[in-house]
């Protein structure tokens, strides 16, 4: 009985372990480590004392609703408004999460999308949701009006790396740079959607969604190999054509690892935290069930020991 007693001991020190965060790096151990980027963050009202925007700069045809949200372009034709930090992201590490509403009094036809930017140039209007097209960095484009046919449906979420030389393929929405997707409607919903982007240099982006307050994440898509130009700006931008659409940012929150935790981070294996923690549980959750099992055949064992004894006891 005394291997069933080590293996009780051994669960009870296991069952204390699962309360803390894995040692392989899970999203909770992240999470205890990150710093916020309040440069970066936006509520409302969007603007200081002065009713100024300390962090940020704004134009075009964006305006802010101090109560409200920060909208890039209103439900009108030929509209195209933008939105650009005036300090670079950090190099290594960052995640932006941000809540935008998309719609209008459009049925059938409406547009044009908005734009998300980490880029070396800031705040130059252009073609591409609002932003100057052969940019240099990252764009995920939130597209809701279709230039061409696809076997997709829209709206839907793209991304695309560029290298300041190749253009933004809008004839065929980004078809020729399009390094990930994926199908989202987003629009005309009636409360706020939220998307996530996390960045870590030389390994990935990835793009998360949530149409809804109180839906799940879903994975959109992550790019590999990633290595944005040093000191890129955060931007969002948005543009209306023929057809149009009210485009409103109403929140956004970025946040950085500390020093200590990126070393550790970069430690891990090279994947998006969600895939890091379902790899580092899979092994500790496997090694709990074999305990429980050896623990109930102890128990079982234990059982007829005791059964075996009483009778042995009746006969004499």
């Amino acid at each position: 009985m005394q291997l069933c007693s080590l293996a009780r001991g051994a669960l009870s020190a296991l069952l204390l372990l699962a309360a803390v965060p894995a040692a392989l790096g899970d999203s909770d151990y992240i999470e205890t480590n990150v710093n916020n980027l309040r440069h970066f963050n936006l509520e409302p009202p969007f603007v200081d004392e002065g009713v100024q925007m300390r962090y940020y700069d704004y134009g075009g045809d964006a305006i802010i609703d101090t109560a409200n949200h920060i909208r890039l372009t209103p439900d009108l034709p030929s509209r195209i408004g933008w939105l650009w930090s005036n300090t670079p992201l950090p190099n290594d590490y960052w995640k932006v999460e941000f809540d935008f509403k998309i719609g209008g009094k459009g049925g059938y036809l409406y547009g044009d999308g908005m734009g998300f930017f980490v880029t070396k140039e800031r705040a130059v209007a252009g073609p591409v949701f609002g932003n100057s097209d052969y940019f240099h960095g990252l764009g995920v484009f939130f597209d809701t009006y279709a230039n061409g046919k696809h076997e997709f449906s829209l709206p839907f979420v793209m991304g695309m790396l560029g290298d300041g030389k190749t253009p933004y393929d809008g004839a065929h929405d980004g078809g020729a740079n399009r390094l990930g997707m994926c199908e989202a409607y987003f629009r005309n919903l009636r409360e706020y959607s939220r998307a996530s982007v996390t960045y870590l240099k030389g390994s990935f982006v990835q793009v998360q969604i949530q149409l809804q307050p109180n839906d799940k994440w879903l994975d959109c898509f992550t790019i590999t190999n990633v290595t944005l130009p040093e000191d890129s700006y955060l931007g969002f931008t948005a543009l209306t054509g023929d057809i149009s659409d009210n485009h409103d940012l109403l929140a956004v929150r970025a946040e950085t690892l500390s020093a200590e935790a990126l070393k550790n981070y970069n430690a891990m294996p090279h994947l998006p935290k969600n895939v890091v923690a379902k790899v580092a549980g899979t092994s500790f959750f496997g090694f709990v069930f074999k305990a429980l099992i050896l623990v109930g055949v102890c128990g079982g064992l234990f059982v007829a020991y005791k059964k075996y004894s009483a009778d042995s006891a009746r006969r004499f």
